[in-house]
């Protein structure tokens, strides 16, 4: 009698889990409705309103990266450049390599320097990719403020797009862009 009980409970629960869905669901689901009662009435679904969505530029960059942590990265990649650059020889001072002075044959020398250099290549390529992310949401932003909020044809492309940028928005703010878990070194 006891595991019916249990298993009664069980299925209520999972019942009710069931139903009511996660708070963001609802919400959006809310939205969904809302925006649905007002876009024939606004003609949101036409051709000329979705063809070219006026936010796709923002929900991309927010998609991509969060700003926080690729300036923190970019801060970690260039104590990494400046500590390849201290292990490899330079040319102001060839001798000073106090990394490279400490291995016992040159082919050790040799291989490690062939690493380090390497993972420079890498790093610098790694950077001009983390400066165009830069780039792209100085763009992005650019656009934001040359759009033309008293225009209605453009108020009927953003009230098309709402649901899809409040939806990205949510996920950033759910999602904690920007806190950064730290672990003791």
């Amino acid at each position: 009698m006891s595991s019916f009980c249990g298993s009664l409970c069980l299925l209520v629960v999972l019942g009710v889990a069931l139903t009511s869905g996660s708070p963001c669901q609802f919400v959006a689901e809310r939205m969904q409705q809302t925006q649905e009662s007002i876009a024939d009435v606004l003609k949101l679904k036409g051709k000329e309103i979705g063809s070219n969505p006026l936010f796709d530029s923002v929900i991309k960059s927010i998609n991509t990266s969060c700003q926080r942590k690729v300036h923190v990265m970019n801060a970690t990649l260039d104590v990494y450049s400046q500590i390849f650059s201290s292990i490899l020889p330079n040319t102001q001072d060839p001798d000073n390599t106090p990394l490279l002075d400490h291995l016992k044959s040159d082919d050790e020398r040799s291989r490690v320097m062939m690493v380090v250099s390497n993972y420079q290549k890498n790093l610098e390529e790694l950077r001009r990719r983390l400066g165009q992310l830069n780039h792209d949401k100085e763009d992005v932003l650019g656009k934001l403020k040359k759009i033309k909020v008293d225009d209605p044809f453009v108020q009927r492309r953003a009230l098309a797009q709402f649901n899809e940028v409040y939806q990205a928005a949510s996920v950033i703010g759910s999602s904690g862009c920007g806190h950064t878990h730290s672990s003791s070194a």
